[in-house]
């Protein structure tokens, strides 16, 4: 078994970097082969665009899909992008470490979706969703917010958390992944955060030993609900009768999710 770990966050000593490197150690006690993609560390690019490929089906106009397909087809993908998904198809399950900021994920991860989520060769009309080329492998979000739970909650002055990792987890069910439910670790940083409570443990070994639970238990770990293909029509709209899973797919603006 094997398993990738992405990690986006700039600092090494961070929250994140210490969970990321708890990620490594529990799966290697799993008996897991693990990999680490530590996004700053690597000074991985975010920016998509036409100084990456020394191979252009059209040199006037950049257009990503079709420089994207054109390069995979051609087997000339930029090499950092290309061992990138060499490890999302080599891995049983993917692990993916960041903070939330601003209401979304760090602009490092998204432009690491941006240029690893290869069309052509990540995905394409016929091979998505359902049948994505991730078909049968797992994947599992783990993410903090500086905000507090109640902060974060459904009546929460910040939003539904659950809600904000939406499209921010998506491109992995369209790559066929089966989503876990995430790990959300709320009120991470300040005094509150370091010092011990109560119960002689800090929020940091609280929460660190809550992770390594969730790792622990991540075959048996509920999965995020999404539409399956039959679902929908040939418009691709929902069917009538098919169930709703989320604000986001539904069936009129009215609907709640079950």
């Amino acid at each position: 078994m094997k398993a990738h770990i992405v990690l986006a966050h700039p600092e090494q000593k961070s929250f994140n970097g210490h969970l990321s490197a708890t990620s490594q150690r529990i799966l290697g006690n799993q008996g897991f082969q693990t990999t680490l993609s530590d996004l700053y560390g690597m000074d991985f690019d975010p920016r998509e665009g036409p100084q990456h490929y020394s191979s252009r089906k059209d040199s006037d106009v950049f257009h990503v899909q079709t420089e994207q397909r054109f390069n995979a087809d051609n087997e000339t993908i930029p090499s950092d992008v290309s061992s990138e998904m060499q490890r999302l198809m080599d891995c049983d399950l993917l692990v993916v470490h960041f903070p939330l900021w601003w209401f979304g994920m760090p602009a490092i991860l998204k432009g690491w979706m941006d240029r690893v989520f290869v069309y052509g060769r990540m995905y394409r009309s016929v091979m998505r969703y359902d049948t994505g080329i991730c078909s049968g492998k797992k994947m599992i979000a783990c993410v903090t917010t500086g905000a507090s739970e109640d902060n974060c909650a459904h009546n929460g002055r910040e939003g539904d958390t659950h809600l904000h990792l939406w499209p921010i987890l998506f491109p992995f069910r369209y790559l066929g992944f089966d989503v876990l439910e995430p790990q959300i670790l709320h009120g991470v940083g300040g005094v509150a955060f370091i010092e011990g409570h109560d119960d002689g443990l800090s929020t940091i070994e609280t929460y660190t030993n809550r992770w390594i639970e969730t790792l622990d238990k991540h075959s048996t770990r509920p999965l995020i609900k999404y539409n399956a293909d039959s679902d929908f029509d040939g418009a691709k709209r929902l069917i009538a009768g098919a169930p709703v899973h989320s604000p986001f797919v539904r069936h009129n603006p009215k609907a709640v999710s079950d």
